[in-house]
């Protein structure tokens, strides 16, 4: 009967995994997304852009065209929202290179043996629903491996999807599900993140574990275990290969947690620390501490080769990745230890909307992990993030002492203390099933010494089944309740968009047409205002337009780009502003009021649902005409800041006449200003103040900063023509007339260093122009300044970024190696 309890553990994890696919069956019919998949998908669908531009842009070298496909595909330019940003460099992007590879595959597999199509977007919602349903799995494995029974890893995976709070961005369903916050990118992490911590955990304290039982065999050995793991070691080379095996599982899921999400890989990160020092019997000898802190250096050194590509340069490449003031405060601080506790004792933080089954279960394996040293480790380390998850609001300061923190959402960090109580739960129940069983003993009036195995487990079965017979009925209620309604929703959203599905198709055809034609962004209406109740079932327009790869303006998923807090100073009614950011083309609802369309809008096409305006050219003498992604000035000024302290200036400097007149002020992170050589300069202390040459200090609103240029009676380049090559490369020919000092090319999409830019075939140095351009000088690197010549910008990875992909790819083969067996032996083998 001993195989019973693994039966019955597999039996209940099928079944967790069945109740997820039934209950969760109608997520991949959605048609439209309300939430951040919309944000999500546009990923993946610009990555299968990609996969097809790399493909043509590698082809000339056979030699290196997996490096350079590969380099696109892990970092390129998404040209969506706010004029553009580099998000794979620093978001993560392999979940999109894994959707789009995979279903390349898939689809063209199927299409060979029949005629079935499968949409890149139904597909990725099915990977979506896949993987939120096999999460038990994860947690299952990972609760044997820190050696959990299997009744308890049963009941684990029966409760892995069943957290539920008020839309904390947690494990829980409001995070995954239709109606929720469409987190699906860290769906991608979380089916790791068992792993990686079980795995962690198992590599720090595997070698303590076989002391303990090689001693009770009365083996002898040395204080600090040296010598009997070289005994050991070699008697048994196999458990060596076991050994080695942890640690190479521990870095690869770690590794994969951190790639699918780099937030959850930073909570995986650090959880393995305090695994790794809590046990508290390592701190009393050193030589133990010196050995788990070796172990944790060679599994974080794994995952930083393995990652290196994407980590080192976000860490160099940190000034042009935005802090918004337009995210709430509460992300970054999170929310006090009041609340904190109010909702951990209320049961908010795993039962909102039902008994607090679970949040008790996880107080029972809290306390039960303080008598057992086995399960301490993550007693800790639920206190730890719990100390950690009242943020900001209660630690001040003492947050910034943790490299990153300064820029973390910290209220992210419920997933901290939702993967260390879906480990203590099962603990709690176990513990809790232990006590049942022994009262039920005493109520019998015997002893576990008189009754035989059989029986014994007899009883066991029964109180197990009985108490989730109770249980799981009333937790997962809850749950029932909200996928119902999620259902619910997502058949009125179908039935919505099948109504209006020809029209908005019409609508995205038209607008890629004209595109393709004249080239620019998309003004859709802002969610404050007109463009709110715009839209196409639940989906506004202007959330559906970006999902699909259409250039928008005013609409933020994502606030990383330097230009996205500046842009929500765009003024609808101000023709300037719309060259500014070419703005070529405006969609609005064809009910839209008189008083909202503009003089300058000249209609183009209609709809059922829809009217498509193009924005009427300026005046030719305009500096700001034609327009283009590609435009030119003159550079006036110098302006020395931080990455936190130019909003207010660039917003003064919109709102003025500078931008009509082709002044474009250059924007530094060098610290060296200001100073009394060169062009005019200041450096902006803080967001209001800013110190010019002469030392002395003015405010930002009192003394508004004057730009003049530095030519006189001056006349600009002209743009003569111009093209774009998917979003990545664009080309201009520009005249320049004589005597054309500080003159400026720019290419009107946010500064990143990875730009790069030439000028009739020769590189030259790009520069940062307000609000947050690519620029490049005019006269750098030309024989003679007048006349005419063809600038190109493109975007490619650096020459870093490729050779630490070359490390990558080179330490992922070493460890695949490493996991067979023969490899480690041969090593071994050597003398």
């Amino acid at each position: 009967m001993k195989h019973i309890d693994k039966l019955i553990g597999i039996l209940l994890l099928l079944f967790a995994i069945g109740f997820n696919l039934w209950i969760y069956r109608q997520e991949p019919t959605a048609q439209t997304d309300p939430n951040d998949n919309t944000f999500q998908f546009a990923l993946v669908e610009r990555t299968n852009q990609i996969w097809d531009f790399a493909v043509k842009k590698c082809s000339s070298n056979y030699l290196t065209f997996g490096l350079c496909h590969l380099s696109f595909l892990v970092d390129h330019w998404v040209p969506n929202w706010a004029q553009g940003y580099n998000l794979p460099y620093y978001y993560s992007h392999v979940p999109q290179i894994f959707i789009v590879a995979s279903w390349r595959l898939v689809s063209s597999t199927i299409q060979q043996f029949s005629n079935v199509t499968i949409s890149l977007y139904s597909y990725y919602h099915f990977v979506i629903y896949i993987l939120l349903s096999l999460f038990p799995l994860s947690l299952f494995i990972g609760l044997r491996i820190i050696g959990v029974s299997w009744l308890a890893s049963g009941f684990g995976a029966l409760i892995a999807t069943q957290l539920s709070t008020d839309g904390l961005y947690g494990l829980d369903l409001s995070s995954f599900l239709w109606r929720g916050w469409g987190l699906s990118s860290q769906l991608f992490a979380m089916i790791w993140l068992p792993l990686a911590i079980a795995y962690g955990w198992k590599w720090l304290h595997v070698q303590k574990e076989t002391n303990m039982r090689t001693e009770r065999q009365g083996a002898k050995f040395s204080q600090d275990g040296s010598e009997l793991r070289f005994q050991e070691n070699f008697r048994h080379p196999e458990r060596s290969f076991k050994h080695q095996r942890v640690l190479l599982f521990a870095i690869l899921f770690l590794a994969a947690t951190t790639a699918g999400h780099l937030g959850i890989g930073i909570i995986a990160f650090l959880s393995v620390g305090i695994l790794s020092l809590s046990n508290l019997s390592h701190l009393g000898n050193l030589s133990n501490l010196k050995e788990i802190l070796k172990k944790l250096l060679l599994l974080y050194g794994g995952v930083f080769l393995l990652l290196g590509y994407w980590i080192f340069p976000i860490l160099l490449g940190g000034n042009y990745h935005n802090i918004s003031v337009w995210d709430s405060i509460w992300k970054f601080d999170s929310f006090g230890y009041r609340e904190v506790l109010k909702n951990l004792f209320n049961g908010d933080l795993f039962d909102f909307g039902r008994l607090p089954i679970l949040t008790t279960l996880a107080f029972i394996g809290l306390f039960s992990g303080l008598f057992t040293i086995y399960h301490l480790p993550f007693t800790i380390l639920f206190l730890f993030w719990l100390l950690l998850y009242f943020g900001r609001t209660t630690w001040g300061g003492l947050f910034n002492l943790i490299p990153g923190m300064s820029e973390f959402h910290l209220s992210r960090f419920i997933v901290g203390i939702h993967i260390a109580g879906l480990f203590l739960i099962p603990i709690g129940f176990e513990w809790l099933m232990e006590q049942v069983l022994r009262i039920t003993y005493f109520v019998l009036g015997k002893r576990n010494s008189t009754i035989i195995p059989d029986t014994n487990r007899l009883i066991r079965y029964l109180i197990t089944g009985v108490t989730l017979a109770i249980l799981f009925p009333i937790i997962s209620g809850q749950t029932l309740r909200y996928s119902k309604h999620n259902d619910f929703l997502i058949k009125r959203a179908n039935e919505n968009y099948e109504k209006d599905k020809e029209d908005v198709a019409s609508l995205l055809s038209v607008v890629r047409r004209q595109l393709s034609e004249k080239s620019g962004r998309v003004f859709a209406g802002r969610g404050g205002s007109w463009g709110r109740n715009f839209r196409i079932a639940e989906t506004p327009i202007y959330m559906h337009l970006s999902t699909y790869g259409i250039p928008v303006i005013l609409w933020l998923p994502e606030t990383w780009s330097p230009n996205s807090d500046t842009e929500q100073y765009f003024s609808e009614n101000n023709p300037a502003h719309y060259a500014l950011y070419n703005v070529r083309y405006v969609v609005t609802p064809t009910d839209l009021p008189k008083e909202h369309i503009q003089p300058f809008w000249r209609l183009l096409e209609s709809g059922k649902s829809w009217r498509l305006y193009e924005v009427s050219p300026l005046s030719p003498q305009s500096p700001l005409s034609p327009l283009g992604y590609i435009t030119t000035g003159v550079r006036p000024a110098i302006v020395s800041t931080s990455k936190t302290d130019y909003r207010s200036l660039v917003r003064l400097w919109m709102h003025s006449d500078y931008p009509s007149q082709g002044l474009y002020p250059e924007l530094t992170f060098d610290k060296d200003y200001p100073k009394n050589t060169g062009l005019p300069n200041f450096r902006m202390l803080d967001e209001v103040t800013y110190s010019v040459p002469a030392g002395t200090r003015h405010n930002l609103f009192a003394d508004v900063p004057r730009y003049q240029s530095p030519i006189t009676n001056y006349q600009l380049p002209t743009i003569l023509s111009q093209e774009s090559n998917s979003d990545m490369i664009f080309r201009a020919s520009v005249d320049v007339p004589p005597g054309c000092t500080e003159c400026l090319v720019i290419l009107r999409q946010s500064f990143h260093p990875s730009w790069r830019a030439t000028i009739d075939g020769k590189p030259v140095q790009t520069m940062t122009v307000f609000p947050f351009y690519i620029g490049v000088s005019i006269p750098e690197g030309l024989p003679a300044q007048a006349g005419t010549h063809e600038i190109v910008f493109s975007y490619e990875p650096s020459l870093l970024k490729k050779l630490l992909l070359i490390l990558s790819l080179i330490s992922f083969t070493a460890l695949i190696w490493l996991a067979h067996p023969n490899a480690l032996y041969k090593i071994k083998a050597q003398p």
